[in-house]
C-alpha cells in the first residue's frame, strides 16, 4: 500500500485547523507546597487538552518532595531536568537524574525527594489529566515579599482529607519510607 495514497486532501482540515498550543517558560501558575519547599507552575491543565493530560514543572528544594502516595484516577510520569531524585515505586525505590523518564500507573504507591544539596527540577505529567487541580486548590500562592508560608504538617495532611479523597488520591507513606 502507497502509505501517500490514504493523505487526506489538502482542503481536508487536517491540513489546516490548527488545535495544538504552546505554552511559554515562564507560563502557568505558580503554587507553593509544603512551605515553598516545591514550587509547581501548573503548565497545562485539563481544561486545555480536553482531560487528557495535565503538565506541572516542579522546583524542588534538597531533602525535599512528597509523601509516598497512590492515585485512582491517574497515571503520572516524570522528567528529571535536572538534580538527583530518589523514588519510590511500589517497595522498591531507586534514583534518578537529569533526562531520566519515570512512569507510574494508577493504583501504585509512590513519591519522590530530592537527594542533592541545591534545587532540582522535574516535570509532572497526568494522563487523564486531574490532579493538577489538587496543587491549584491547595497550593499557596507565592507572596510578592518572598515570605514563605508553614511547611505541611501532619495536622494540615489531615484538614486536606476529603480534598484528597475527592481526588482519588491516597497517602501511603510509614513514617520510614526514605530509610
Amino acid at each position: 500500500m502507497d502509505p501517500l495514497s490514504s493523505r487526506p486532501d489538502r482542503s481536508d482540515p487536517i491540513w489546516t485547523a490548527a488545535n495544538g498550543f504552546v505554552v511559554r517558560d515562564t507560563e502557568g501558575d505558580v503554587k507553593l507546597i509544603n512551605g515553598g519547599q516545591e514550587i509547581m507552575r501548573v503548565k497545562v491543565t485539563g481544561s486545555r487538552t480536553n482531560g487528557r493530560l495535565s503538565l506541572m514543572e516542579g522546583r524542588i528544594a534538597p531533602g525535599f518532595g512528597n509523601l509516598p502516595h497512590a492515585h485512582g484516577a491517574e497515571d503520572e510520569a516524570f522528567y528529571v531536568v535536572s538534580g538527583e531524585f530518589r523514588f519510590i515505586n511500589g517497595d522498591r525505590t531507586f534514583t534518578a537524574g537529569p533526562g531520566d523518564f519515570v512512569y507510574i500507573p494508577r493504583g501504585t504507591r509512590h513519591g519522590f525527594r530530592n537527594l542533592g544539596t541545591e534545587e532540582a527540577r522535574l516535570l509532572v505529567f497526568y494522563t487523564p489529566a486531574g490532579a493538577e487541580e489538587f496543587f491549584l486548590q491547595h497550593g499557596e500562592d507565592p507572596d510578592p515579599s518572598g515570605k514563605l508560608p508553614p511547611v505541611w504538617t501532619a495536622e494540615k495532611f489531615a484538614a486536606l482529607g476529603e480534598s484528597l479523597d475527592a481526588h482519588q488520591m491516597i497517602l501511603l507513606s510509614d513514617g520510614d519510607d526514605w530509610a
